[in-house]
């Protein structure tokens, strides 16, 4: 651009001292601003080329990323699908054994199936690959602010929350309370399948039995609760991830 400068001074110096300079000045002025005007629209289009490059190639390393959380997702989906299934029947199983004994119902064997599933737990074993992979490139990469946020919202803090529900509460009542009581109180033939009482009648008669079956009723509760508000996230977050995804395609 600078030699560019120098060619048009030397050149208007030379019209200057030829005949019929204001003309040629004149010209050559529109001239060299119409050299100037073509040097700057290629600058500018080499950078808008530029950036279109940097742009496509953000939003191809987006698109992958998002593919492969929404992968991660899907197996999220499917461990929320198992864990609510079966503390469903941790739920009915502990509604079944507590309604019987309040009610001093006499044992039958239908009941051993009950017996052998009012303990025991859930963890959900989410997939965080991808999602440590953006933390890393930079959560900017994504280009949707609505669904950063949503991404964002599961894995920072609805995720964390449920795993200090299930580890700090439920896991800790479960195995540090309830179990010990069902070891003392119940013969296992097969864990998590069949179960009697060692002693009907004291059992029907042992109120703490009852009291800890009701708080591990309410945590089962609590947690089915959020392994179903988790799942409808996840869903919905699978469906967003979806949209965009068929926008960066476009």
């Amino acid at each position: 651009m600078i030699s560019l400068f120098r060619k048009i001074r030397q050149k208007l110096l030379s019209h200057l001292s030829a005949g019929n300079a204001g003309n040629r000045v004149t010209r050559y002025i529109a001239y060299a601003i119409g050299e100037i005007f073509l040097v700057v629209i290629g600058i500018l289009i080499a950078l808008s080329i530029n950036n279109w490059n940097e742009s496509s190639k953000l939003r191809a390393k987006e698109a992958i990323l998002l593919s492969e959380m929404k992968s991660n997702l899907q197996s999220d989906l499917l461990d929320l699908e198992y864990n609510i299934s079966g503390n469903q029947k941790r739920i009915t199983s502990n509604e079944v054994i507590l309604a019987t004994l309040r009610e001093e119902r006499p044992f039958h064997d239908s009941l051993k199936p009950y017996f052998g599933n009012i303990f025991g737990n859930f963890q959900l074993s989410e997939n965080t690959a991808s999602w440590e992979n953006l933390k890393s490139v930079g959560l900017d990469l994504i280009s949707d602010d609505s669904l950063r946020n949503r991404i964002s919202n599961l894995y920072s803090t609805r995720y964390p929350y449920l795993e200090n529900t299930e580890k700090g509460v439920d896991d800790g009542y479960q195995w540090n309370y309830f179990y010990p009581m069902v070891l003392e109180n119940l013969s296992m033939d097969t864990v998590w399948v069949s179960a009697s009482p060692q002693d009907y009648e004291a059992l029907v008669r042992n109120k703490k039995f009852q009291e800890v079956l009701k708080m591990n009723l309410f945590i089962r509760n609590f947690q089915q609760n959020q392994y179903e508000e988790i799942k409808e996230i996840v869903m919905r977050l699978i469906a967003q991830i979806d949209m965009h995804l068929a926008h960066l395609n476009e």
